[in-house]
This record gives structure tokens, sequence and C-alpha cells, in this order.
């Protein structure tokens, strides 16, 4: 990092360690609090938020906290971002939760801790949606907000699905855009 770049008064806007004044610790980022149950959604509207604020480096690992020793300048620079994060991941997840952010070193290893306890491939949340689409109807919904609340679901499930990574992830595609078809189509009203 230059030496320009390093004096936090004359930082590029565009540069991770970038902190806008309206960036407070105190703000809550995404208007969803972490409860265990809601991680992905949570974790993507999170994702979103830490993207448009060119943060999401922190909690990828893409960023690691520069040399201490070497180059102190940017480790505190690296720090004050870092300890930001945290306090907008401890201001993000319910009370009970919160306990764990604090404690941590690094967004890294709190993005990370998450990842790993909520994201697995979980069989009753895949049974719950799968559930939910087969018994969605449009009863009194317009057909927009019937087709909101199915995408919805479609989009669910799809983050505990494995990507298709083969030949066929195409045809695999198309198919799966023509059951929903019929998946919405048979929950209209008649």
């Amino acid at each position: 990092m230059g030496d320009e770049s390093s004096k936090a008064g004359n930082m590029n806007p565009s540069h991770p360690y970038y902190v806008h004044h309206s960036n407070q610790p105190g703000h809550m980022l995404v208007p969803i609090k972490l409860n265990g149950a809601n991680y992905q959604s949570w974790s993507k509207a999170m994702i979103h938020a830490l993207t448009a604020k060119n943060k999401l480096g922190f909690i990828d690992g893409s960023l690691q906290a520069p040399s201490q020793e070497e180059k102190p300048t940017e480790f505190a620079l690296w720090n004050q971002c870092n300890s930001l994060i945290l306090s907008w991941l401890t201001h993000s997840v319910e009370t009970d939760m919160a306990e764990g952010v604090i404690h941590a070193k690094t967004a890294y290893q709190v993005w990370s801790d998450f990842k790993d306890q909520f994201s697995q491939k979980n069989a009753p949340a895949i049974f719950q949606i799968q559930k939910s689409i087969a018994t969605i109807s449009q009863g009194s919904m317009s057909v927009a907000s019937y087709y909101t609340k199915l995408k919805a679901l479609w989009d669910e499930l799809e983050n505990y699905r494995d990507p298709y990574t083969c030949d066929h992830a195409k045809a695999h595609q198309e198919q799966l855009q023509e059951d929903r078809l019929m998946q919405f189509l048979m929950g209209l009203n008649e």
C-alpha cells in the first residue's frame, strides 16, 4: 500500500480499509437477525451488505491481516475495519448468539463458524421447504404475491443444493425451470 493510500484521511473510497463516516459500529446492516434457522437468508443479506460496503474480503478470507510489525499503519487500518465488521455481526445476530461474536478475533472466524454450524445440509429444513412448495396455492393472494412466495421457496431450497458442474448442467436447469412452471401453474386458482 502506498504512502498516500495508507493515510486514513487520504484513503480512496474504493479501498477495503476505507471507512465512511456513516459506517457506525452500532448499525444493523440487514433487517433480520440470525437465529440459526434463517442462516441462508441472513447470510445472503449480509453478503450483499458487506459487498456494497466493499468489506466482503474480511469475511471470505481474501483480505488477511497484514503483519503488525512490518506494516503497523496498514495493520491498524485492517484492525479498525475488522472490529467494525465484528460489531456489525454482533448487532446482526440474536442476543444469545452475540457472545460468540464478541469474543472472536476476526470477522472471518465468526463467518466461518456460522457457516460450519448452520449451512450444512439440513434434511428437516429441506423437507419443510419441499412441503411448503407442494402445498402452496394462490388462494387469496394476487398472482404476483403467489409467485413471489413460491420463488422465495425455490431460492431457499436452491441454497441447500450443490451446484451442477457437469456437461448436463444446462439440461438440468431447463428441466428445473419446467418443473417450477408446472408447480406454479398447479397452485393457481382455477
